[in-house]
């Protein structure tokens, strides 16, 4: 007995016994919406486990930005979060080339609301949300002719013309017209398409802009194009090749 006690007294001294002192653990989950511009913010706290849905605590908005941050101990590191609007619409949320209706932490810091500041009526944080869930960008593949004298004004929308030949009437009048304009989407592969325009007769209609005379014509950006011969014209076709 005597031996127990002078062994557990030496035990107690060197610290071996000393109490374990607890690990403490961050298994928090916050969604943080901003406005910098009008010095708004939001801050609202989920738990672990099943979906969860809840209003932005303090206030709706408008916000400009929402955040989502996880504790280095929550289990799901890819947790995925929404916003919706007054609408129970998703937003459309944007980081970097990341255009999404869902968003995650990763470290990157703060998402920007694609349709600037909204208002933000519920926050969803679900397990099952995935990266899938993401938004593809719209491409501006938009082909456009527009003819017009000044007041009168007609506009006919090409699908195919940036890959093949594409001939089509002036949607709505022939004219008669002295100015056409050809307006190539930013995501059209063929950016140096170009088209003519043929009167009644089947002649092509010369063009002028700036130094340039030409039977075809093309974007660059640059605006219309003016008969030049004849100045005012009926005009039968329109065609767009990529050969021209």
């Amino acid at each position: 007995m005597q031996y127990s006690i002078v062994f557990l007294s030496v035990m107690a001294a060197t610290g071996s016994l000393a109490a374990p002192q607890s690990v403490q653990v961050d298994n928090s989950i916050n969604v943080m919406l901003q406005n910098q511009a009008i010095e708004l913010g939001s801050g609202t706290s989920f738990v672990e486990g099943d979906r969860q849905a809840k209003s932005p605590v303090g206030s709706s908005g408008p916000f400009e930005t929402v955040e989502l941050s996880l504790g280095p101990d929550v289990v799901q590191q890819d947790l995925r979060c929404q916003i919706l609007d007054s609408d129970n619409e998703p937003i459309v949320v944007v980081r970097g080339q990341n255009v999404e209706t869902t968003f995650a932490d990763g470290n990157g810091g703060p998402w920007t609301l694609q349709d600037g500041a909204q208002v933000v009526e519920t926050i969803i944080c679900d397990p099952e949300f995935k990266k899938s869930d993401a938004v593809e960008a719209e491409l501006d593949l938009d082909i456009r002719v527009t003819l017009s004298d000044g007041n009168l004004a007609t506009q006919t929308a090409f699908v195919e013309a940036g890959l093949e030949v594409e001939s089509q009437d002036p949607v709505g009048s022939s004219g008669p017209f002295n100015r056409v304009e050809l307006r190539i989407g930013a995501d059209v592969q063929k950016q140096d398409l170009r088209c003519q325009i043929v009167d009644d007769m089947g002649h092509a209609i010369e063009l002028v802009r700036g130094e340039n005379q030409a039977f075809t014509f093309a974007d660059a950006g640059k605006g219309e194009w003016t008969f030049l011969q004849p100045a005012s014209s009926v005009v039968d076709k329109i065609i767009c090749d990529p050969a021209f």
